[in-house]
């Protein structure tokens, strides 16, 4: 059984990619069960955040053609056209890399509180549609422990990280102060809940919340003295704010060119900033050629979260250690999952070999009495037994290595023991 990871994030593609690559929550129940029926994959999860799109998987392949091919039909795009975003992990690279991301050190921002909930959320979605059994069930556990380690034995979360806080910091930078100035919030989701929280704190008293339910948009407002309308009363908004911030799961934009060209003209020349920290994208980018719009994406928020790296390289490093730890025994219990088969086939390739010799002998040794025959029997088993010992010793001293997985691999080639199978089983 082989673990694999396939994705992009915010470090190996642009956020006009990473959108056309993101799956939605509604989809992912008919992905995860189209991975395993159609695509031959044993068990698989879905990360899908606003920063990376990752499909993990286990499979008795250690090659990516399922998950690959999947990705492109599911997405419908050529992977080709973007294959220098795309990583690719496997076994304990593919682990290393889900337990950095659960520990937020693979983040846009370093210690986010929000992944671990993701990875969590992703666990759970594997789990309630039967494609997290064994192997995506034991590497999302173990990550979900490394994660909380993470937090509780360093400092790599200290204070409240997140994208939100980005944003609002992004905001203070853009204004002097946040006091005078009104916000416009579209969504009402977790991530719109710290924005406002964040810009409150920061000393903004007016803002409005947008969002396609009123009654969310409505139970947000009210818990910061703020106001509520749906979607459809944005172009009012728009003219009035000053700030906007938005990240909604919409398909489509929801500020299109021709409703901010329509706000503008009541605005009387004053700037509209847009901070758009969905992706997919809110907010449609060709609104950057209307005269006093500035808009900020995902992508824009680097300059901002670069001192939030600095200040936590030391942690880094303390969590990488935790990592490699947690790793091990990983890979322990991992390793053995290959011991176990290997041994079985390993001493089934044993019996074959002894049923063929006795056959080939079957007319000389004719003349033997069945005490005789037993004796020749014996003799064979015992020297395939002896002969067997010192290897399967070995197979059980290499499960337990942190490279086990490979030295496992090469005994197998070693033996030829793949191909006696797929011979076996055509």
């Amino acid at each position: 059984m082989h673990l694999l990871t396939l994705g992009l994030n915010h470090n190996t593609a642009p956020v006009e990619v990473r959108e056309r690559l993101a799956f939605a929550e509604g989809d992912q129940p008919d992905s995860l069960r189209r991975l395993r029926e159609q695509y031959g994959m044993t068990e698989a999860a879905i990360l899908s955040t606003c920063n990376r799109s990752e499909i993990y998987a286990a499979s008795e392949e250690s090659h990516f053609e399922g998950v690959q091919a999947y990705l492109s039909e599911h997405h419908a795009l050529d992977v080709g056209h973007i294959e220098p975003c795309l990583y690719r992990h496997t076994d304990a690279d593919a682990a290393t890399h889900l337990f950095r991301v659960a520990s937020g050190i693979d983040s846009l921002v370093i210690g986010e509180s929000q992944i671990l909930k993701q990875v969590r959320e992703a666990l759970e979605m594997s789990q309630s549609t039967g494609s997290a059994r064994l192997v995506i069930n034991e590497v999302f556990q173990r990550a979900l422990h490394v994660g909380k380690r993470a937090r509780s034995e360093t400092d790599i979360g200290r204070g409240r990280l997140s994208v939100a806080t980005a944003a609002v910091e992004l905001a203070g930078q853009i204004f002097d102060r946040l006091d005078d100035r009104r916000a416009l919030l579209i969504g009402a989701g977790e991530m719109m809940e710290l924005a406002a929280q964040y810009l409150v704190e920061a000393g903004l008293t007016q803002f409005t919340v947008a969002n396609r339910t009123i009654e969310r948009a409505q139970e947000l407002a009210n818990r910061f003295d703020g106001d509520a309308v749906s979607l459809d009363a944005l172009e009012g908004c728009l003219t009035q704010a000053d700030i906007v911030i938005s990240s909604t799961a919409a398909p489509d934009f929801v500020i299109t060119e021709q409703a901010v060209r329509a706000a503008m003209s009541g605005r009387r020349g004053r700037p509209l900033f847009l901070i758009d920290i969905a992706v997919p994208r809110d907010i449609d980018p060709t609104i950057r050629d209307v005269d006093n719009i500035f808009l900020f994406d995902m992508d824009n928020l680097e300059s901002v979260v670069a001192a939030n790296r600095s200040e936590r390289e030391g942690e880094i490093q303390r969590v990488q250690t935790i990592v490699d730890e947690e790793l091990g025994d990983f890979l322990h219990w991992f390793n053995s999952l290959s011991a176990g088969p290997l041994i079985k086939a390993l001493r089934q390739q044993a019996a074959e070999l002894q049923g063929d010799e006795l056959g080939r002998w079957q007319g000389k040794l004719s003349h033997l009495s069945d005490n005789d025959r037993q004796l020749v029997e014996s003799i064979l088993r015992g020297y395939a037994n002896k002969l067997l010992h010192q290897p399967l010793v070995q197979i059980r001293d290499l499960a337990n290595r942190e490279d086990g997985y490979i030295r496992l691999d090469t005994v197998r080639r070693l033996f030829d023991l793949d191909e006696s199978q797929d011979e076996k089983s055509s």
